[in-house]
């Protein structure tokens, strides 16, 4: 039987299991803040959130509350949040279609709050409303005239931000950063495709693949371990079980850099 690979001597998860953190910083792309309806969060609050991220040695969180992508907050409001936590949050301006108003005073307010703000978040699948809708269009061509980040919410075959719209979006809108959060998850033929046939501004997002074994394995293979970023959902999700996702896939320890700290550095600069 070979050596489990947090047994090997010298790896990075060796490293991780010794000591429980890393010698770089690991940077997640995909959180969230805030109670949610749907669900009981042990872990929401800014306070305790941050606790968890520096004991797993995360050195920045970027994130969008959830609060905002349900309507019940402004975007200034996390902003504030942020000034609190000037070394550890970053935010993701919330974009809800249904308000325009909203998304075009936002959009207005956006160099106010950098260096907080770093891209925006679209949720396609929440507000039913495919991401090629027109509602959309104000938020996207900002992003593509800034050349910013969109995290979007993506999952396997959806209709309104599965593999198809997000191929259309992602050519459509070619100086944009599109992060795919989940990987278009089971539908890894399009999260392929959407990496190949683009102008290099397509990533694949990790949260919710470390809960399958070779998923991570897998994508690496499709794509290569540059294209892809850490993420988690948290609160969701944990930190230390997503790192731990990555660190137990059977790639190389050059991959996992990658994913955890490189990608990140390289698209928003080692001192975003």
């Amino acid at each position: 039987m070979s050596t489990p690979i947090w047994k090997q001597p010298g790896t990075l998860a060796e490293q991780f299991w010794k000591n429980g953190k890393l010698d770089f910083p690991v940077y997640d792309m995909h959180g969230h803040m805030g109670s949610h309806y749907a669900i009981h969060f042990y872990r929401h609050t800014p306070e305790l959130m941050a606790e968890h991220l520096r004991k797993a040695g995360v050195k920045h969180l970027a994130f969008s509350h959830h609060h905002v992508i349900m309507g019940d907050m402004r975007n200034a409001a996390v902003a504030e949040i942020c000034k609190r936590f000037p070394d550890l949050y970053r935010m993701y301006v919330g974009i809800v279609p249904a308000f325009p108003e909203n998304i075009k005073e936002d959009l207005a307010m956006f160099d106010q709050w950098t260096p907080y703000a770093i891209g925006l978040k679209f949720l396609p699948d929440y507000y039913r409303i495919p991401v090629t809708d027109k509602r959309w269009e104000p938020a996207l061509k900002f992003a593509d005239e800034r050349k910013l980040p969109i995290l979007v919410h993506t999952w396997g075959s959806s209709q309104y931000d599965g593999g198809p719209v997000m191929l259309e979006v992602a050519q459509k809108y070619p100086n944009a950063k599109f992060f795919l959060g989940h990987s278009l998850y089971g539908n890894w033929e399009y999260a392929e495709r959407l990496v190949k046939e683009t102008n290099n501004n397509v990533w694949l997002e990790l949260t919710a693949i470390p809960g399958e074994r070779k998923n991570i394995e897998m994508l690496v293979e499709k794509v290569g371990s540059e294209r892809i970023l850490f993420g988690t959902d948290l609160p969701w999700f944990d930190e230390f079980q997503g790192i731990g996702g990555v660190l137990s896939a059977d790639i190389s320890d050059d991959d996992k850099r990658n994913i955890l700290c490189r990608n990140a550095e390289t698209i928003l600069g080692k001192d975003w």
